[in-house]
Formats: C-alpha cells, sequence, structure tokens
C-alpha cells in the first residue's frame, strides 16, 4: 500500500510541477553539494532560480539516498552537480547519461581541485577540464584579484547568452576544453592575455575556454563551468577584490535559463503538404505535381509559446538522396494572434517516381531540434494522363506529315499522267 501512495503521489507531483513551470521541461531540481554546510555559500543563486519557481532538493552526493529515475520516469527535471570533489557519489556518470537520454538537463561546477569522477563525467560529453590544480590566470589575478579575471569573451551563440546580456564577467577557477563534436558549443572564453597554469607566465598567454555546453540529440543539455566561485555570492554581485564589475547575476540567469530550458526551445505545432489549388491532403501525387508544403513551429520565450521566425529553415524532399533543398519563406504576420510561425514552399516535384519523404531537420546551435517527416508516393503518368501531343515529338510529327504530303503530291502527278504517253503514241500511229 505505500508502495501504491508512493507512486500515485510521484505521479501527481509530475503533473503539477509541469502544469505550472516556467522551464518547457518542469520544475523539480536535484541539488548535489559536496558538503550540505556550503548551500549558503550560493544563496542568492538559490533566490533566482526560486524566484523562478523551481523546486530545489538539496542533497549530498553520497547521500545513499539519492536517485534520478522511478523506474522509467524522471524524479528530477534538472540536476545542478556542485560536488566535483566526491568520489563515492551515490549517482554514477552512466546515470547521469541515460538521465540526459531521457531529457533531463544537466548544470556542472567544478573548481581547481575537481576529482576524477566529476572529470570523467565531462569527458562523457566531449569536454575535458585542464589538469588538477591549475587555474586560470592573467597578470594581476593573484596580486591584486584573489585569483580572479575579468573577462568580456562572450563566444555563445545568441539563442544562448543574449547580446547586450552583460559587459563583463568575472571568474575563478579552472579551464576547459570543448571537443569537436558539432553538438557541443563554447560559451565563454579568458581573455588573450590569459594562461591556464599554476603560476603565470608572460610567454604563455592565450584565450583559455571557461565555459562550455553540450545539446545532445534528444535536445537534453548540459553545461560545463571551471569554476564553483563563479556562482557564489560575491561573484553574483560583483564584489570581489580589486574589480569593478557588476557581477555575474545577468549572465548566470541566462546560463541557466537555457540550460533548464526556459528559451530557445522549439516545437513543429504541425506540418502538411497538398497540391497546388487544394487543401486536403494526399498519400501520393504524380510526378511534376505542383504542391504546396507548411510548416508551424512554436518558440517558448517568457514563460511562453509565441511565433519562430527565421529565414534558414529548409525542406528536403528524399528518396536516399535528396531530389530538392529549398528554404521556406516564412510568411508570418507581425499582427498573428497564433503562437506559432508559418513557413510555407510553393514547389514542383521532381520528374522521378518513388517513394519520398517531406523531411524538415532544423539543428542550430543553441536550439532545441525539429525534424518534422511526411512520407508520400510520387508515381508516373498513366497511360491515358499524357498529352496528346508532345513537344518533344514535333520533328516526328512533321516527318510524317511532309511523308504524307509527299505522297499525295506524287499520287496526284502519277494519276494526272497516266496514259499520256499512250494516247500520244496511239495518235501517232493514226
Amino acid at each position: 500500500m505505500k508502495n501504491v501512495l508512493l507512486a500515485v503521489s510521484f505521479v501527481l507531483t509530475t503533473l503539477v510541477s509541469s502544469s505550472f513551470a516556467r522551464s518547457a521541461t518542469g520544475d523539480r531540481v536535484l541539488v548535489l553539494l559536496d558538503d550540505l554546510a556550503q548551500q549558503p555559500r550560493y544563496s542568492r543563486f538559490w533566490q533566482s532560480l526560486q524566484e523562478r519557481d523551481f523546486l530545489l532538493d538539496f542533497k549530498q552526493a553520497n547521500d545513499p539516498n539519492n536517485g534520478l529515475l522511478y523506474f522509467t520516469d524522471a524524479m528530477y527535471d534538472h540536476v545542478i552537480h556542485f560536488a566535483p570533489k566526491t568520489q563515492d557519489a551515490t549517482i554514477k556518470n552512466q546515470q547521469f547519461v541515460e538521465y540526459l537520454s531521457e531529457r533531463g538537463n544537466l548544470l556542472v561546477a567544478v573548481d581547481e581541485q575537481a576529482g576524477n569522477s566529476v572529470r570523467d563525467l565531462a569527458s562523457e560529453f566531449d569536454i575535458e577540464f585542464d589538469p588538477k590544480g591549475t587555474r586560470v590566470l592573467d597578470k594581476q589575478a593573484d596580486a591584486k584579484h584573489d585569483g580572479a579575471i575579468l573577462t568580456t569573451q562572450v563566444v555563445a551563440p545568441k539563442s544562448i547568452i543574449a547580446e547586450g546580456t552583460t559587459s563583463s564577467v568575472v571568474y575563478r577557477g579552472t579551464g576547459l576544453l570543448a571537443g569537436t563534436v558539432p553538438l557541443v558549443s563554447r560559451i565563454l572564453s579568458s581573455e588573450a592575455n590569459c594562461a591556464s597554469t599554476d603560476k603565470f607566465k608572460n610567454d604563455v598567454t592565450a584565450k583559455v575556454d571557461l565555459i562550455a555546453a553540450m545539446q545532445t540529440r534528444s535536445s537534453a543539455r548540459a553545461t560545463f563551468v571551471g569554476s564553483l566561485d563563479f556562482f557564489s555570492d560575491a561573484f553574483w554581485t560583483g564584489d570581489v577584490k580589486g574589480l569593478s564589475t557588476p557581477g555575474n547575476a545577468a549572465f548566470i540567469t541566462e546560463l541557466t535559463k537555457w540550460t533548464f530550458q526556459e528559451k530557445s526551445v522549439l516545437k513543429v505545432v504541425d506540418h502538411r503538404h497538398h497540391p497546388e489549388g487544394s487543401k486536403h491532403s494526399k498519400p501520393w501525387y504524380r510526378i511534376k505535381d505542383d504542391i504546396v508544403y507548411t510548416l508551424e513551429v512554436a518558440e517558448y520565450k517568457d514563460d511562453a509559446w509565441v511565433p519562430f521566425r527565421a529565414d534558414d529553415v529548409q525542406l528536403e524532399v528524399i528518396m536516399l538522396d535528396p531530389y530538392i533543398r529549398t528554404t521556406l519563406d516564412d510568411i508570418t504576420s507581425p499582427h498573428t494572434h497564433h503562437h506559432f510561425g508559418r513557413f510555407t514552399k510553393h514547389l514542383r516535384l521532381p520528374d522521378v517516381y518513388g517513394v519520398f519523404t517531406f523531411k524538415v531537420n532544423y539543428k542550430r546551435s543553441g536550439w532545441t531540434y525539429l525534424l518534422a517527416e511526411d512520407v508520400v508516393a510520387i508515381r508516373p503518368f498513366r497511360h491515358n494522363e499524357y498529352p496528346r501531343f508532345l513537344t518533344a515529338a514535333y520533328p516526328y510529327y512533321t516527318s510524317v506529315g511532309s511523308m504524307f504530303a509527299g505522297f499525295l503530291v506524287f499520287s496526284l502527278v502519277w494519276l494526272s499522267t497516266w496514259g499520256i504517253r499512250a494516247n500520244a503514241q496511239k495518235q501517232k500511229s493514226q
């Protein structure tokens, strides 16, 4: 009976949290810490999440009761992993990977003493933290700023960090290396006068990546930050020795909105096709038919679904290989009352028959991925559907006509001269 009540409670909590969450995927957040005594250090960060209606559940990483899935259902919609030093964590790296395959989201922050466990977790997402004990430093970091640096190098796409979010970001921690997998996005880098080292040297300066993220093929998001101090109260307000900065509040808010899917989330509302001049879709078409393809897409923004606008959404007509690849036209009215944007294209089908797929596979950095597919048959002309006279056959028509004309002329000439020679000889003999 207790298990039944637990299951019912879990289902009801899931439904309620999904209905009122500002995130498109839910509001339940598991926060993992090395020690629960560290919780007050990030109080402003927790407060900002709670003001956005997230429900935070704080636990030590080695708590034996920790879990991510209840049977096949996720117990949390997002995980904040602030436990870089815990080596005997209850939740293993493979469980995090499986959790993201269920469309959970993950935010990981470490420091320069991060253990092997969290480093291995980052490598699962093609991200490598710099060696243990190294920090990102500039010439004045240790001497004047308590090891902190200031950077303005936001390299993330606008879909992740909106342009003009902040003028500068303060950072103290280790660097990282983002891999070459297309799913990985670089977000924040240091200035060019920095180095990832245990002791600063002028002759080895270069830009160092500080924050990177991956959006998986299922559109789950995992963000990795090389600094726990980055989220602390002091860095939140910019209260750092020797540095004049508004703090990291605006940047962190944008970063966590993206990570927890409060922005840059897309969904296909509808996709359809029909012959030109008709409104009814068909399971088959004829070669060279003129058709209209329509796609409707909504964007989750500011706690609401709004029309999505873009000029790079493409349609492919595929049978093994694309026979047609064309960009859809955005015909969304600026004053539309619909919650979706509309894209359309008038096109003529290829002169090839077979089973084709109308496919929109929209993958752009920072946006959740869109996939819309329709399978249709394209048939050839029937015997009674061809034109009576083909333009390409006019030379043959001309040759046949000229043959008939020549035969008639020859016949007329031959018949008109029939017996003339015989009559002439007969008259001559008389």
